[in-house]
């Protein structure tokens, strides 16, 4: 069987749920979306703890 399509794409401008920080999606490593934040940083997040912004 294939795998679920995604909800998020890299390029798509997101924002952690539970920190209110937006981010793009730079990367995608298994089920985790790797987010460069508009604060300068990056890490990493599950599906769940993201939502998209625009």
């Amino acid at each position: 069987m294939g795998r679920p399509a995604r909800k998020f794409r890299m390029g798509d401008h997101v924002r952690v749920r539970y920190r209110g920080q937006e981010g793009t999606v730079i990367d995608i490593n298994g089920d985790l979306y790797m987010v460069s934040l508009s604060s300068g940083g990056i890490d990493s997040y599950s599906e769940s703890q993201l939502e998209i912004v625009w």
